[in-house]
């Protein structure tokens, strides 16, 4: 006679935003997954972010609403009033911190609501109200909500383990296009090299994504780096002999990966864009490389997570709040740029002009390669020193 099992504890969690949002998500989802591994955990998010479920086992199921539609109305909200309502769930936390957070969670009768304390309402309407420090890595930041459920834990760093299967297709397609992946820099592979190998190793793999989503642009908060830039510096990249650059991009990126990909035409450079067909992909071909180039963006919390050495270029935003503090990941603050306010001259050395109505990140194409070439010596020198290999 078969035994009823017993019903499993249902989470919801609700984190809108992009694809860097869901990445910086992963460590509260983690924390909350080692402690009750019997939950089902549901998470709520945007359309545009959904494929974040390819990247991690810590899904159960994920559901969509367009946060972002405008004008968000009375329709939409009774919408998501009922997806709230219609999943049965015991307990849900929520990263937003609108004092309307508050009332749809508690309009949901969901016995346990956990969300930051915006105020008066909030400490009314949720039954576990969590102080909201912004002034922390993001992911710090979420994963303050734990305390909410009692669990009283350091934050881990977001982490993804790119699947053996896209690692294995993203290394056929690279070969395909001439680069050899023989050795990938992952450390679960580090220890596979042949003494040989080592001898003769092959070409550092430098992954260049100059993309930033378009809603950022929409926004005017502009992180671009300018298609000159760019093509100045994978022209240093592919000078030299040990490096093999590779460039990659979305569909958002299309017009400047189409002009670099001109400009550069009859070099050593590589491009996987529009070759990879989605976030599993371009996960792996990240995992696969030995150092990513990029602005503040989706795929530089992805290589976060991926543990691959990153300079990434910030302007407007805090790289304090968007980067953990680890010696692989490097940001290089310039000065924003807008059309309506030029600096006639370079403010710092690191700085480069701009031309008329350009809009980007000010930072000089020598300083983000010798950025590029410091971190590719540091790391190596870790990963060679007798230290990591005890």
């Amino acid at each position: 006679m078969n035994r009823l099992q017993p019903r499993r504890t249902k989470l919801l969690a609700i984190n809108f935003g992009g694809i860097g949002d869901e990445v910086l998500f992963l460590p509260t989802l983690e924390t909350i997954r080692a402690r009750h591994r019997d939950w089902h955990i549901t998470l709520l998010l945007e359309p545009r972010s959904k494929s974040i479920a390819q990247v991690t086992t810590l899904l159960d199921a994920t559901i969509t609403f367009d946060i972002k539609q405008r004008p968000l109305s009375a329709a939409g909200l009774l919408e998501l009033l009922g997806l709230l309502k219609e999943g049965g769930y015991d307990l849900v936390l929520s990263s937003g911190s609108s004092p309307l957070v508050s009332l749809l969670l508690f309009l949901s009768g969901i016995p346990i609501r956990v969300g930051y304390d915006s105020g008066w309402l909030a400490r009314t309407l949720l039954t576990n109200p969590i102080r909201l420090n912004r002034n922390q890595y993001a992911a710090d930041m979420y994963h303050d909500l734990v305390s909410g459920l009692n669990i009283h834990e350091r934050a881990k760093p977001p982490a993804i383990t790119a699947a053996a299967e896209t690692r294995a297709a993203m290394s056929e397609l690279l070969s395909t296009l001439g680069v050899d992946t023989t050795y990938s820099a992952s450390p679960n592979q580090q220890s596979q090299q042949s003494a040989s190998a080592k001898r003769c190793p092959r070409k550092k793999l430098i992954l260049v994504h100059p993309g930033t989503s378009r809603l950022a642009i929409e926004k005017g908060i502009i992180k671009t780096w300018s298609t000159d830039s760019w093509a100045d510096l994978i022209s240093r990249l592919c000078e030299r002999d040990d490096l093999q650059p590779i460039l990659a991009g979305g569909p958002d990126d299309r017009e400047i990966i189409t002009d670099l990909e001109q400009r550069t035409a009859g070099t050593r450079l590589v491009s996987v864009a529009g070759k990879t067909k989605n976030l599993s992909d371009l996960g792996g071909i990240i995992s696969l490389c030995d150092l990513m180039i990029c602005v503040d963006s989706a795929p530089m919390h992805l290589a976060v997570a991926l543990r691959t050495p990153i300079v990434a270029l910030f302007g407007p935003t805090d790289e304090h709040k968007l980067l953990p503090p680890d010696q692989r990941f490097c940001a290089l603050r310039g000065q924003p740029l807008s059309s309506l306010s030029l600096p006639r001259q370079p403010q710092s050395p690191a700085f480069s002009p701009a031309q008329p109505g350009e809009k980007g990140v000010l930072i000089q194409p020598d300083t983000v390669f010798q950025s590029a070439m410091d971190l590719l010596h540091s790391t190596s020198a870790r990963e060679n020193s007798p230290e990591s290999r005890l």
